[in-house]
Order: structure tokens, then sequence, then C-alpha cells
């Protein structure tokens, strides 16, 4: 009788397939999806800067939730759920409606909202300030190291907002 004998690198291969097999058991079975998510129809609502629901096309459906980023050269703008949070140069500041958020915030939101709109095709410059350098990100992704503001060309710097 020929008995089949396993080497200690055969057992741990069996061993770590074995294990790896009840990993991804317990990942597919214990991944499920909440039923509320997957067949949950939205309703279209259009809304406005504001945070207000535009009443032309205002639902009944309360569980729709919002989420808006704004970047406005380094100032970032989140509006959650009415909830307004401004990073403007690592200050964070929360204010609870659009009422209470400074004028300068609402007029950096609404350009940028006006941009969106009126979907113009402009060439999309971004500017960053690292150590003393100037790099603005050109429309195909490339970026170019300016070592002044002024050395930025004119027409660039229009783009930019500071020309």
């Amino acid at each position: 009788m020929n008995s089949f004998e396993l080497k200690e690198v055969e057992i741990r291969i069996l061993i770590s397939l074995a294990v790896a097999g009840l990993l991804l058991f317990l990942l597919i079975f214990t991944k499920r999806k909440s039923p509320s998510t997957n067949n949950q129809s939205r309703s279209k609502t259009t809304y406005r800067p504001d945070g207000s629901i535009d009443p032309k096309t205002k639902k009944s459906n309360e569980d729709i939730k919002i989420l808006e980023v704004f970047d406005y050269n380094g100032v970032k703008i989140l509006h959650e759920d009415g909830l307004w949070t401004v990073n403007d140069s690592g200050m964070i500041q929360v204010y609870k409606d659009w009422v209470q958020i400074p004028p300068r915030y609402q007029k950096m939101v609404k350009e940028l909202d006006n941009r969106s709109i009126q979907n113009k095709k402009k060439p999309d410059y971004f500017l960053e300030i690292l150590n003393g350098f100037y790099y603005v990100s050109m429309p195909g992704g490339k970026k170019k190291k300016y070592d002044t503001f002024a050395s930025i060309p004119a027409d660039i710097r229009k783009f930019l907002g500071k020309g």
C-alpha cells in the first residue's frame, strides 16, 4: 500500500488556502447592502445656493441628503443637510444656515454656482503656492512652475481671477 504523505510546505499551502477561503466566505456573506438604499428612487429636486428648495420642484421627500463641496482658491465650503462648513486657511467655521454665512463666502458660492450653471467652455487653470513657488495646473492636467506671481502670463492670471 502506498501512503500519501504531505510535506511541510504542502501543509502550509493547504492551511493558507483554507484560511483565504474562509475569509472570502466571511467577506461575501457579511457584506450586505441595506434594502432601503438599493431600490429607492429619488425625485428630482432643485436646490438654491442658499440651501432652500426651489418651490417649482419641491417634493414631499424629506429623506434626500444634500452634499455640495465648493473650492474657491483654497477656501473650501461644504454644504451638507443645511449646515455650511467653511475651511479658510485652516480656520474651520460651521454655520447653521445660509443667512449666517459672511457675505464674502456667500459671493464665492454664488460665483461657483453661476459658473457651473453657465457651463462656459473656458479653460480651467488652478493655482497652488508651495514653498514660495507658484504652480499653475493647466487645462490638460500639466503643472507649470513660476518663481513669482508676476511671471505668470497675463491671460492665465485672468483665468485665475487675479489678472
